[in-house]
């Protein structure tokens, strides 16, 4: 069963199923994405999840 990796009231759009339509569907609105993909159970992906976080805090009104 599929577990989110971002909480659910993080400014990321977390597309933890898999739904990598959707996800491009999303990118396409944009000029501009930012874009993390993870595998959850990777020890770098868990480490920089905070960074990414960070980041997206920060760039949310711009990104």
């Amino acid at each position: 069963h599929a577990v989110r990796f971002f909480s659910e009231d993080s400014v990321v759009t977390d597309w933890y199923r898999g739904q990598l339509s959707s996800a491009l569907s999303a990118i396409n609105l944009e000029e501009v994405s930012f874009v993390m993909y993870y595998a959850p159970w990777d020890a770098e992906s868990q480490y920089v999840r905070g960074e990414f976080e960070k980041a997206a805090n920060i760039l949310k009104d711009r990104v």
